[in-house]
């Protein structure tokens, strides 16, 4: 987001949710679901990859 220069306001728009719910996103404490960090990465046109070893 830093590097694009997209604002939280500009994330919610894109994910077409609310403030709040991109605060909850953001936050390293709140345990978001995956298919929505997913879905903030794709937004911002980068690919989410986990692996375990």
């Amino acid at each position: 987001m830093v590097r694009q220069g997209v604002r939280k306001a500009e994330l919610a728009r894109r994910l077409n949710v609310h403030m709040p719910q991109v605060d909850r996103l953001l936050d390293p404490s709140h345990s978001s679901k995956l298919e929505a960090i997913e879905e903030a990465f794709l937004s911002l046109g980068k690919h989410l990859k986990i692996s375990v070893a």
